[in-house]
């Protein structure tokens, strides 16, 4: 499969790594408005364009990868399946709920995939947490992620490093970009959407959240939900709670435990890079075995709309000063 690589930043240069170790993948060329990284592709072998509309008129792919800014996602999306490219997006793919229903529509009408890159659900973590929730804590009743951060991640030197700073690129704060992560993890977990979600942020001076708690309220269970890019440490703390058991992961170290008794397992990444390009070629194979199945594609077209319907309604009872909101308005 013939790829472009739609953003060539810090995600689009992980996906490059990660798409040459994929034996069906290849990358045809790469689109960035940036100079300098258009020469960065060249360095790798690749043609650069300027813009979508430039690449689609000139060269033929199969999908395209899209690593731009949120700001950017609908347009680029709409013009990949428009154009027959089926799309691999980074999260959010949207963060309106009428904008995600309008682009799910659009891969259904135009036959072409569109896939969110939601990287987290092909992690060891997840992997973990799911055969957990099978067994042995069944459920779960209830889960806790806190992420925290002195400040956000940066994007490359020579075009805007600090967009998520930008909210006319980033279009939210660390709800749209970590909590995407969350939100997606939660939902698999519990295997629904929650019916009631309730949020606080603390904005800064641009009026993005750089602080939010949430809680999702599901049918089985809730999921507490803790963000910081202005924390003094980095951490991360995920933890479940079922009937039978508890998983609790510090970091690297997680602790399970269940009827049998306690087990502690590592899971440092191998390449301690912030991209996690050792998960991409799973989430590929995922994306390629859809591609050829589109009565299979309710998966990742539901959890791309239920995405933006949750983070949609976080910040609506952000605004309300964290008053309880349903997901479906």
């Amino acid at each position: 499969m013939d790829l472009a690589i739609v953003g060539f930043g810090t995600a689009g240069e992980a996906r490059l790594s990660a798409y040459a170790t994929i034996e069906d993948a290849r990358v045809a060329c790469v689109v960035d408005p940036s100079p300098d990284r258009r020469a960065r592709a060249a360095a790798h072998g690749l043609d650069g364009f300027a813009d979508l509309g430039s690449m689609l008129a000139t060269t033929t792919v199969d999908a395209i990868d899209v690593c731009a800014p949120p700001a950017f996602h609908a347009e680029l999306v709409t013009a990949g399946l428009t154009a027959g490219c089926h799309v691999i997006c980074e999260k959010p793919v949207a963060f309106e709920a009428a904008q995600a229903a309008d682009l799910v529509a659009r891969s259904r009408r135009t036959g072409r995939l569109l896939y969110p890159a939601h990287n987290y659900g092909f992690s060891p973590m997840m992997r973990m947490f799911v055969e957990a929730v099978a067994e042995p804590i069944g459920g779960p009743m209830t889960a806790s992620f806190t992420i925290r951060r002195p400040t956000h991640a940066r994007g490359v030197s020579s075009w805007r490093p600090d967009w998520r700073r930008d909210p006319a690129m980033a279009c939210g704060g660390i709800l749209l970009d970590h909590g995407t992560h969350c939100i997606y993890m939660a939902t698999r977990l519990f295997g629904a959407l929650p019916t009631k979600v309730s949020c606080t942020t603390i904005l800064n001076d641009q009026g993005l959240d750089h602080a939010a708690e949430a809680t999702l309220r599901f049918p089985n269970g809730s999921c507490e939900i803790a963000l910081s890019w202005i924390s003094d440490e980095r951490s991360n703390l995920y933890e479940l709670s079922g009937p039978a058991g508890s998983v609790s992961l510090h970091d690297g170290q997680a602790l399970i435990t269940g009827p049998n008794g306690s087990e502690v397992r590592e899971l440092i990444s191998p390449t301690g890079s912030g991209t996690h390009e050792e998960w991409f070629a799973d989430m590929f194979a995922d994306f390629a075995y859809l591609v050829d199945r589109p009565q299979e594609w309710g998966r990742p077209l539901d959890e791309t709309l239920g995405t933006a319907q949750i983070i949609e309604a976080a910040y609506r009872s952000a605004a309300r000063n964290g008053t309880a909101v349903s997901v479906d308005g």
